[in-house]
């Protein structure tokens, strides 16, 4: 509001300056009217004082004398200004403009008003007859200044006019700008009402995967309890002949599995209750070789190469290992599901001061803009139905998260075709920096 005032004041006061400016330059040229008129009245008096030479003062000259406008005065030998018609004239201003020996003289109104002339500026031409006796020439302005004053009048009538049509104009487009942000504000608020009730659906999807997960480690421990006790119980008899030593490594595996199953489940329920990343130092090059090993299998049976780069030395991440390898293994197997028998695959490391990136590249169709926004969204997926759940690039971005690093995908660069995702996580060193940091703003 204050600006709009600020701007409408400025807008009056720059109309207030140009009609200031053409006013004094309206008075300028009036002046220069009058000068230009004096300039008249001093050639009719050397008209006249030519005229006239030594000879007596002639009735002659009333002829270009205008009762009430213009007069024809000659000075005596005392200096009395004297009219054709023998009267005489007293007047301290042509006295003084005779005597100083000026060709013109401008008299106020109340001094043409003395020498018997309309109240209004009047002007006098002043010469002198051979013989040396000054004449005058007085004529009234009135007619030049009742022009100028009719030009002034309609100069300030058009400033008056200009004033009031920038102000309803500029009243109109207050108004218009007024309503033009009230509009802005409204569609403001309704973009902020949509994104939040985006990022209330967005937790709300969240908290039901949290609570999917739970619910799906709470169903999963118990029959891994049973695996795993029936795999104890084939342990002992480890040592009979070389059929139990197959069932005891078998058991073994069993048991190994078991535990990593229940490994996975913790840390995805750490996950859901958003706790801290615990875990230890861990080599970005051994978890890509080990979730590689894990989806080998899917790739071959797919058709689909897959080409691994674990590049040069690479520092070390902190984390969750199985929580880092579920993350690559989803985004690999959805490269996979991407993909058709005879492309290929890439994985790749590398690092810069601060970030790990781990880069999984396909050569599949891409992915259109409006998928990629909803990607990482959970039970969001392009695929047909039962082909997938929507929660592998929700899980891989929520694991990225938790580790204080960040997942993106979109398009690989051009000209090339497919998909680029990239998991980034922070060094060793930075990641307890920033949970440092993060506990300090808590």
């Amino acid at each position: 509001m204050r600006r709009r005032v600020l701007l409408f004041v400025a807008m009056i006061a720059a109309v207030a300056i140009v009609g200031a400016t053409l006013y004094l330059d309206a008075q300028r040229e009036a002046g220069e009217a009058i000068a230009d008129f004096a300039d008249e009245q001093a050639t009719l008096a050397q008209a006249v004082a030519t005229k006239l030479g030594d000879a007596p003062m002639s009735m002659a000259i009333a002829e270009i004398e205008e009762p009430g406008t213009v007069f024809v005065l000659v000075a005596d030998a005392d200096g009395t200004l004297r009219r054709p018609d023998g009267g005489t004239v007293a007047s301290d201003v042509l006295t003084a403009a005779i005597a100083h020996g000026d060709s013109t003289a401008r008299l106020s109104r109340p001094q043409a008003a003395a020498v018997g002339l309309p109240e209004r500026t009047a002007v006098a031409g002043i010469a002198r007859t051979a013989n040396g006796r000054p004449v005058a020439v007085i004529a009234t302005a009135q007619r030049v200044r009742d022009r100028q004053i009719r030009a002034q009048k309609r100069l300030l009538l058009g400033i008056v006019l200009a004033a009031v049509l920038v102000g309803c104009f500029g009243g109109i487009a207050l108004r218009l700008q007024r309503k033009e942000h009230m509009l802005e504000r409204e569609l403001l608020v309704a973009q902020t009402a949509k994104e939040s009730e985006d990022r209330l659906a967005r937790a709300d999807k969240l908290a039901t995967m949290g609570a999917f997960a739970t619910g799906i480690a709470h169903e999963i421990a118990t029959p891994l309890g049973v695996i795993a006790a029936r795999a104890e119980m084939l342990t002992p008899r480890a040592n009979t002949d070389d059929a139990i030593k197959a069932s005891s490594r078998a058991a073994q595996a069993i048991m190994e599995q078991t535990e990593k199953i229940r490994g996975i489940i913790r840390s995805f329920l750490a996950l859901a209750r958003g706790e801290a990343p615990t875990g230890a130092r861990l080599s970005p090059r051994d978890l890509l070789s080990s979730a590689t090993r894990m989806v080998e299998h899917r790739f071959a049976a797919a058709g689909i190469g897959l080409d691994v780069d674990a590049g040069a030395d690479v520092p070390a991440v902190f984390g969750e290992p199985r929580l880092l390898e579920q993350a690559l293994v989803n985004l690999l197997l959805n490269a996979c599901d991407a993909s058709k028998p005879g492309q290929r695959v890439r994985a790749g490391l590398s690092a810069d001061a601060q970030m790990v990136c781990f880069r999984i590249e396909d050569e599949g169709a891409g992915m259109e803009p409006e998928a990629l926004r909803h990607a990482t969204e959970p039970f969001f997926t392009t695929k047909a139905a039962g082909k997938g759940t929507g929660l592998g690039l929700a899980i891989a971005n929520e694991i990225a998260k938790h580790h204080q690093g960040r997942f993106i995908i979109g398009p690989r660069a051009a000209p090339a075709a497919g998909t680029e995702a990239r998991l980034e996580l922070p060094i060793a060193g930075e990641a307890r920096k920033r949970g440092s940091s993060a506990e300090r703003a808590a």
